[in-house]
């Protein structure tokens, strides 16, 4: 495909993470609700940690109102699905995971806490 007037020469592209409310979350007293927020938290800090997530946080006045919350990870899609899946909160159904390749025009987005790459860098024509 030619590439129309305007559009950008270059992409960056990066394997983003929604989680979404689990379709049958668990009933959960206060007590474990906590718990498992907390256990939630500490996967995506430790995510974080290790460089496997460059950002995250949760959505707010989302129109879907199953999405959660989204991440920036730095690692290929099936690998952030692997590691998605580990999160504690959604082993026990209170999420559950998509993911998506995001592209968008190369330099516009910068993660400067980031110690490596944070995806590809991608011609338009390769898109």
């Amino acid at each position: 495909m030619d590439r129309p007037p305007g559009a950008p020469a270059t992409f960056d592209v990066r394997t983003v993470v929604y989680l979404r409310r689990g379709t049958d979350p668990p009933d959960l007293d206060e007590e474990a609700s906590t718990a498992l927020h907390h256990a939630h938290l500490a996967h995506l800090a430790d995510l974080g940690r290790r460089g496997i997530i460059a950002a995250n946080g949760p959505l707010l006045d989302q129109s879907d109102v199953s999405l959660r919350g989204m991440s920036v990870y730095t690692v290929e899609p099936a690998e952030a699905r692997r590691m998605a899946e580990q999160d504690p909160a959604v082993r026990a159904g209170r999420f559950r995971v998509d993911v998506a390749r995001w592209a968008v025009a190369a330099g516009r987005i910068a993660f400067p806490e980031s110690d490596g790459p944070v995806g590809e860098r991608v011609r338009f024509e390769d898109l």
